[in-house]
């Protein structure tokens, strides 16, 4: 599994940045795509699987999103070919990512396309986690949902 979350403190909230939190137990290495159109696969040290060992220490890593910058979580379905060596389908998914990055997809777009480049040839599930950091100074995209959250959860005493 690979557990993520996105935190932004007041400071990077006055220049748009956040900050994405991850720890990755077996799962394959999320993909940066940087507002530049950049891809980057977020290779580091994998934690043991969940429940093999009890009581193992989680690692956490750490790197900032600029406004605009899109992370790309997956299952081992979409870089996983029979006869290929694992590290050809790390490579095509970023070269992919980098493709479809020039095209001013939506998430959902994004998503779509890569699983179409499969064209049907996989052995295993398939699927795709997107978070796009909301590029400042442009229309909050309507999929984005509220830009305002609700009493309710935005407390954060709760």
């Amino acid at each position: 599994a690979v557990l993520a979350k996105v935190e932004q403190t007041p400071a990077e909230a006055e220049t748009g940045m956040r900050t994405l939190r991850w720890s990755n137990a077996g799962h394959p290495p999320p993909v940066l795509l940087h507002p530049d159109g950049r891809a980057e696969l977020l290779e580091r040290p994998a934690d043991r699987l969940l429940g093999a060992t009890v009581g193992s220490p989680r690692h956490d890593h750490t790197v900032s999103l600029d406004p605009g910058s899109t992370v790309l979580l997956y299952t081992d379905g979409l870089v996983e070919r029979r006869g290929v060596p694992l590290d050809e389908g790390f490579e095509w998914l970023r070269s992919a990512v980098e493709d479809l990055a020039s095209r001013g997809l939506t998430l959902e777009q994004l998503c779509d396309e890569l699983v179409a480049a499969l064209g049907g040839e996989t052995d295993d599930d398939v699927v795709l986690l997107a978070v796009r950091a909301h590029p400042e100074g442009r229309p909050r995209p309507v999929e984005a949902g509220p830009s305002v959250l609700p009493a309710d959860l935005a407390d954060s005493s709760v």
